[in-house]
This record gives C-alpha cells, sequence and structure tokens, in this order.
C-alpha cells in the first residue's frame, strides 16, 4: 500500500476491524496460516525437508511447480468464500498482494488466470482468478495472457474426490495459441488448490499445444 494511501485509509484487518500496520490483517492470521517449509515443491503437499514427495516422483504432474501463499484454513477460507462467491471483489488486492510477497516469479513470462464458463461467468459476474492475476501482474510486471478458454460448463468440484475431479476436468480446457506465441515459461493463477487436478488438467492442454512450455502454479491458498 502506497504512503498516501495508509495516510488516507489507514488499513484496517478485514476480520476483525481493528488497526493493522501494513495490510488490512492482523499479522497474527497472516502467520498462522503459514505453509510449513516442508512441503513438496512440485505440488505443495507435505515433504520431509522440502524434498520432492514419492508421489512426484512416481508420478509427476504436468506443471514443474507450485507456489503459495498459505494453508486453506479457518479464516482464510471464509475469505477467499467472500471474494470468490459475495461480490466482495475489495479482498482481491488483499489475497494477490499477500501471494505476490511470497513467489519466486524468476523466469515467468506470462500469467494465465484459470478461466470460468461463460455461463459461470454470466453468474458470478466476475472471475476471481482473473481479477488476482490482475494486481499480481502490476505487482510483478508480468503481462497476463488468455492462453486458455474453458469450453465445458462443469459441475462445481467443491465436494468431488481426486478421480471425480480429474473425470470432471476431462477436455474442460482448450488452449489458444495464437495467445501463447512464443512463450516458454508461463505460471497458472487461481484463488485455491486442492487436488491439483484443475492445474493439472490445464497444463497438460497449454503443453500439447506448445510442447516444451513450463508451467508453474499459483494459488493464494493450499488445502491440507
Amino acid at each position: 500500500m502506497h504512503w498516501l494511501e495508509r495516510w488516507l485509509f489507514p488499513p484496517t484487518c478485514v476480520i476483525t476491524g481493528t488497526a493493522t500496520e501494513q495490510f488490512d490483517l492482523q499479522q497474527t492470521f497472516i502467520d498462522k496460516w503459514q505453509i510449513s517449509p516442508e512441503i513438496c515443491p512440485r505440488c505443495a503437499e507435505a515433504s520431509p525437508h522440502g524434498q520432492i514427495c514419492g508421489l512426484c516422483l512416481n508420478s509427476p504432474p504436468a506443471f514443474y511447480r507450485t507456489q503459495v501463499a498459505f494453508k486453506f484454513d479457518a479464516e482464510l477460507r471464509d475469505l477467499i468464500h467472500q471474494f470468490k462467491y459475495a461480490q466482495h471483489l475489495h479482498l482481491s488486492r488483499l489475497l494477490a498482494e499477500q501471494l505476490a510477497d511470497r513467489l519466486d516469479f524468476q523466469g515467468v513470462e506470462a500469467l494465465i488466470p484459470i478461466p470460468l464458463h461463460t455461463s459461470r461467468l454470466r453468474e458470478r459476474g466476475y472471475n476471481q482468478a482473473l481479477e488476482l492475476a490482475r494486481i499480481i501482474s502490476k505487482q510483478l510486471n508480468i503481462p497476463i495472457v488468455h492462453g486458455l478458454t474453458r469450453q465445458v460448463a462443469t459441475p462445481s468440484q467443491t465436494k468431488l474426490n481426486a478421480k471425480q475431479r480429474r473425470r470432471n476436468l476431462k477436455h474442460a480446457f482448450a488452449a489458444d495459441g495464437s495467445q501463447l506465441g512464443e512463450l516458454r515459461h508461463i505460471a497458472l493463477i487461481d484463488d485455491v488448490i486442492t487436488t491439483g487436478a484443475t492445474m493439472q488438467s490445464a497444463t497438460k492442454v497449454l503443453q500439447k499445444q506448445q510442447p516444451g512450455l513450463v508451467v508453474q502454479a499459483w494459488a493464494v491458498a493450499k488445502t491440507q
């Protein structure tokens, strides 16, 4: 937040309503939601000493790295639900800045937000992944590329297990080669990663269109 903004609009915690030092979030919540350093760098699941986990060694995902700001827990779950389903778009800046501040973005040439199907977009009025990407793009000076479309209106993933999520996302995405150009390294943006099925499906489609494309998966939170 710029100093003038802090002076005109002193930061206030969006959860408690109390004054804060820098972000609109008390440091106690930021500390509470921290991701353990002992996670697999490929999938962000728990892994001793931060090594690549056995699952990723045996069956590596199509994306080569996952970066998230927080674990999807407690009050953060409520904030993301407000942002995603209740038109609380003012939260996009707070959530995106928290993620951007934690990213290693070296080499990333473009951001691709996970798209919504047109029917879901009409219903919700906005794509939460795109709202996050817009702020991250400005903060990190990385352009947004609309290299993906959602061609199937898939049912909600919320109550599906990993196998059901993969089946649900089959043929869900299409890549737009005209948008990808000569890109070699991109980051997919979403609000939450659960099983990684969405990122996996999107990555495979992009890499089929653009062989050799390096893909990272970025999200505000990861379920535990």
